[in-house]
């Protein structure tokens, strides 16, 4: 996993490291459906844990599409599917290996303000990388910690 120094550093490297815009574009209307499926593969992954988002307080899908291959999910930091993000790379094969799914933890998501900036995680499908605090978190939750 990529650690970055703080969430600046995360979005300028994290605006380096996406696919080139031309390559979804060259997919024409089909880059649509292709998302789309990418859309219902996500949710298949997360929903048995986290119930549906639709109004729920816990997490979000953004589902504007910008046809940029980024698919974005912000949750709730105490709800944050650790446990599940090597599911969620391993999403990003054949059709989908150009997408970068973004995930986002925050304090704010049930309204509100928080004194604790959110925290960042790029998945690719070769490769991590997070915002410093994420990262100590994802490795607590994966070897069993708090």
């Amino acid at each position: 996993m990529d650690i970055t120094a703080h969430d600046t550093d995360f979005h300028h490297r994290l605006a380096r490291m996406l696919t080139p815009r031309r390559v979804f574009d060259a997919q024409g209307v089909a880059h649509g459906d292709i998302d789309l499926r990418l859309v219902q593969s996500i949710e298949d992954v997360l929903v048995p844990r986290l119930g549906h988002w639709e109004a729920s307080d816990t997490w979000f899908h953004q589902l504007d599409f910008y046809g940029d291959g980024v698919r974005s999910l912000t949750f709730s930091r105490s709800v944050f599917p650790y446990d599940q993000v090597s599911q969620l790379q391993r999403l990003l094969r054949g059709e989908h290996a150009d997408f970068c799914i973004l995930c986002i933890a925050t304090d704010r998501l049930a309204g509100g303000e928080s004194a604790t900036d959110d925290d960042y995680l790029a998945i690719f499908k070769d490769t991590l990388m997070a915002t410093p605090k994420l990262a100590t978190q994802m490795a607590k939750a994966l070897l069993g910690g708090s």
